[in-house]
Order: structure tokens, then sequence, then C-alpha cells
């Protein structure tokens, strides 16, 4: 050891230690970079849980989102999407209510929402099809095409003006010049999906690790209410679902356009709302089926995806489950199917999607929905996921006022709700054919009836929502006014019809009285 060593190594130790204290300390803590336009903008520093003092979820503003992206990466990302079906990630930039958050993933999301906003699938090879020229549905697992209710573009307005999505480079509210453009894309809104650990392990953004963007879904509506107010009914009945928020959006230097935040199933969703979050996430996909079809995991690729735990737990639990459901005899469904599932929350979820009309649910298509497994408790729970084609949208036109509440009636969408293509869901089908579940459903029926029909609540909370993007807009040109206004209308339009007809049903007619709850649902 020298002499000088010698001499200073108290004081070396000493800055050692003030050191690793300021970085326990300020390891969270924002710096003043630069400004722009004349507002300061703050650098969050990487790798750790970025803040604001505007809660990522608050509904009560419209955020600000700005994705920082080269040119070349964006037209890239949908270039490989187009031609490969791959949704890549590519890194960007993003300036989130006035916080940076540097080294962000960054990739395209979604199904019909996507296929609709590259020109309806005009650009994809086959014309009409999907990347690389698969169709937008799997006829193996959709055979019955013929239940498919049609779209009828000329009564589409007769559901209060629901607008047909513009043809390319008509967006309303659109920015000249989007480099989508570039790609014969128009100036389509495209769904995104955030992901601020893909490059930077460990970075989050109030705990959030990723954060879906999204827009109107399939076909056009300038509103995008129907997720954030399914959503807010979801939570007044009991339920968890993804917190929502609108954003005015910005690729680059390009002009906001409104578009929709909402949490993401994961991990930290889980936390939010389970006593054990470690359990196995399992995601439905589009055309999934509940069916048993053997042992081989492989068997089940199409309809389901592993969320958490990939390394660490499989699918078999779900195998296990699948297999109940259909080797089950009625009296061993009856008497076991609580012990595998929480009956009480499938009930409420099919009452709020059946109520609402959101055929692209489990109560319909057989999509946008996900199963958690508590491997302690050995259970399941089904999750409510992706409600942008609620509120009859889908249906596109004013038979969706109607839509049965037993899958049975025609006079509703297409043949009732049964599932894909008109492929019934094994889970759903047994569950309404059991008297004591089916009343139990019935319960669940009247009880959401009336805290979100009869109390007004989906009308106050439409009318809140509105009014804050009204109040955005006239500051911020987020979307072309008589759009939003007419989109407004056709949802206000839908709910008056819905609760008309739900009025004089045998199970509903007659009741009245105020559920004594508030829009928000708190």
């Amino acid at each position: 050891m020298s002499i000088t060593f010698k001499r200073n190594y108290k004081l070396l130790i000493l800055l050692a230690l003030v050191a690793a204290a300021l970085l326990l300390v300020l390891r969270d803590q924002r710096i003043v970079a630069y400004t722009t336009g004349g507002s300061t903008l703050q650098v969050a520093v990487p790798g750790v849980n970025h803040s604001s003092d505007v809660a990522l979820f608050d509904d009560t503003v419209v955020h600000t989102i700005q994705v920082l992206i080269s040119d070349a990466d964006y037209k890239q990302m949908i270039t490989t999407y187009k031609e490969t079906g791959e949704k890549d990630y590519f890194h960007a930039d993003i300036i989130i209510d006035g916080v940076q958050v540097s080294n962000v993933g960054i990739r395209l999301k979604g199904n019909s929402s996507l296929f609709t906003a590259l020109d309806g699938g005009r650009g994809f090879p086959g014309g009409g099809q999907q990347p690389g020229g698969n169709l937008p549905f799997d006829p193996e697992t959709m055979p019955n095409l013929g239940d498919m209710p049609q779209f009828d573009p000329e009564n589409m307005p007769n559901l209060g003006g629901r607008q047909q999505r513009p043809g390319a480079g008509q967006m309303p509210g659109a920015p000249p010049g989007n480099v989508a453009s570039d790609q014969g894309d128009g100036d389509a809104k495209l769904p995104f999906l955030i992901k601020f650990d893909e490059f930077v392990a460990g970075q989050t953004y109030q705990g959030c690790s990723r954060l879906a963007i999204r827009t109107y879904g399939g076909p056009f509506d300038a509103s995008m209410l129907q997720e954030p107010v399914t959503n807010a009914v979801f939570r007044l009945a009991g339920l968890p679902a993804p917190q929502t928020a609108y954003v005015g959006l910005q690729i680059n230097d390009q002009a906001e356009q409104l578009y929709s935040i909402s949490e993401v199933i994961d991990g930290t969703y889980l936390a939010q709302h389970f006593s054990n979050p470690d359990g196995v996430l399992y995601k439905a996909e589009i055309g999934s089926s509940l069916s048993y079809a053997g042992e081989d995991p492989s068997a089940y690729a199409r309809s389901f995806s592993q969320e958490t735990r990939v390394n660490d737990a499989d699918i078999a639990p779900l195998i296990a489950f699948m297999c109940f459901l259909t080797e089950s005899d009625d009296a061993a469904f009856e008497r076991d199917l609580p012990t595998w599932l929480d009956v009480d929350a499938l009930a409420t979820y099919l009452a709020v999607n059946n109520l609402l009309v959101n055929a692209d649910s489990i109560a319909g298509m057989n999509n946008n929905y996900y199963l958690y497994y508590d491997d302690v408790a050995e259970h399941f729970t089904l999750l409510m996921w992706d409600g942008n084609e609620s509120l009859g949208k889908i249906a596109g036109n004013s038979r969706a006022a109607t839509y049965d509440l037993y899958y049975k009636s025609q006079q509703g969408f297409g043949r009732g709700m049964g599932g894909p293509m008109g492929k019934s869901n094994i889970l759903v089908t047994r569950f309404l054919a059991n008297p004591t579940f089916t009343a139990l459903y019935e319960s669940k029926l009247r009880q959401v009836y009336q805290q979100v029909f009869v109390s007004g609540a989906i009308t106050q909370q439409v009318e809140q929502y509105a009014a804050l993007v009204r109040q955005a807009n006239e500051q911020r040109s987020l979307v072309e006014a008589g759009a939003y206004e007419q989109s407004v209308a056709s949802v206000l339009d839908f709910i008056t019809q819905r609760s008309a007809y739900l009025a004089v049903t045998p199970l509903l007619g007659g009741q009245t009285g105020d559920a004594g709850l508030t829009s928000k649902g708190d």
C-alpha cells in the first residue's frame, strides 16, 4: 500500500459512501434536459420506474404522448407486418405528459383494428387478406362461415349515424403527410404496443412495463367510447377491467390525433387484483376454443398463448380444465365447475357483455379474454379484455339493440352469441344450459341492468367522456368535430334503443329504481 493511499484512504471511503447514498436517494429523480415550445421537458433516467405528476390512467384529462422514431423504422415496422405478419419491436423514445422515456420498444398491435387500419387489408398480399396471404379468420377453427352476421353498409347509419371507415387519405383529423401514407396506407390511425423494458431491463413507467395505444377497432368510430365505457361498466359491476384514458398521440412532429390508452393484463395487473398474482395467465387468441383436443399442447397453440411463467409452468392446467368441460356429465359439471372456475365472475362477465352487446368476446366470437390460473387455489378466473367493439358496434345496424340475452333469438346479432362465425363456446353453452347457473346469470343480468341502465350511469359516463374530449379538442384539434359528434350521437342512440328493448324483456321488464351509483363506478 502506497504512502499516499494510506494518508487518504479514509477520505476515499467517505466519498464512496456519499456517492452510494446519493445514488440511492436520487435514482428516481428527473432532470431538466432542454425545453421545447416554451414548456419544460423532463427527461427520465433510464432503467428505473419513471414517474410524473399526472397519473397515467387519470381519465379526467386527455393525456399527451409523442413517439420519437425514425421514419425508416416506422416504415419498416409496417412493411415487416405486411410481408410476414410479424409485429416486431423497434427502438423509440416517447414523451408521456412531459416526461421522456428513452429507448423503449414500440410495435404494431391488434387484429381487426390493425387489419382495417391498413387500408382495410387492401395492402396485404392477395388483397383483403392478412400478412403472408392468410385469411383473417382460420377456416379450420371457424367452420360455420354462413352464421357470421353480415355487415350492411346501407343500414349502418340507422344506429344513430354509425360511420363507415373513411377511405385512404380521408381519415378525419389525420395530419397530412403521415409517415404511413408513404406505404400506401392513407392517414390511418395505427394501434401500437409500447414496451418500456424491451431494450432496458427493468424500465417501467408508473409501474407499467407495457402500454396499449388503441384506435377505434374495426368499423370506424371517431368517438372511441366503446372500450372506456365498457370497462367502466365492468368496474360498476364489481369485476376488474383494464384502466383506460384518452390521449393525444403524435408520431414525431405530426399533429396530435385522438387515441385511447389501456392498461395491459400482465403480472403487474394480476398483482393489483389477486392475492396470489404468481399463477399462470393464458390469453385467448382469435377463434379460440375451450373444447378438449387431447393432451398434446400443440393442439391448442392457435387457441391460447401462455403469458406468464413461460419457462416455469405450462398449459397442463388449462388442458385439464378443457377436458373437464368436454367430458364431464351434466351432474359433474354442475357440482364441480365452481371448484374449477369463479362462476360468479363468469356470470357477471356474461351479463355485462350481453347487456352491452359486446360480441367480440367469449360471449360471441370466443375472443378477447384471459384465463388466470391460481396454482395455489387451483382455480381459474376469466378476465375481461379489449372492449373496443362493444355497444353493438360490430353489428353495424340497429339489430344490435335487440340482441338476445339467452343466445337463442335471431332478432339480435346474427345467430345470437354462438361463438366465432357461429361456433359455440363449450363453457358458455353448458353454463347457460344448466338451470342453476342460468339462475345465477339471470340474477347478474338484473343487478347489472339496474346499476347501468336503470340508474342512467352508462349515459352519464358517455356524456362525461364526451365533454372531456370536446374541451380538449377545442384547444388541440385532436379529431374532426363533426365526425366526433356523429359518433357520440350514435353511441347514445344505441343506449336509448337498447334500454327500450331491455325494458320490455320478460326478465327485466318493469324494473325501476335508482341503483345509487355514480358514473365513475368507484
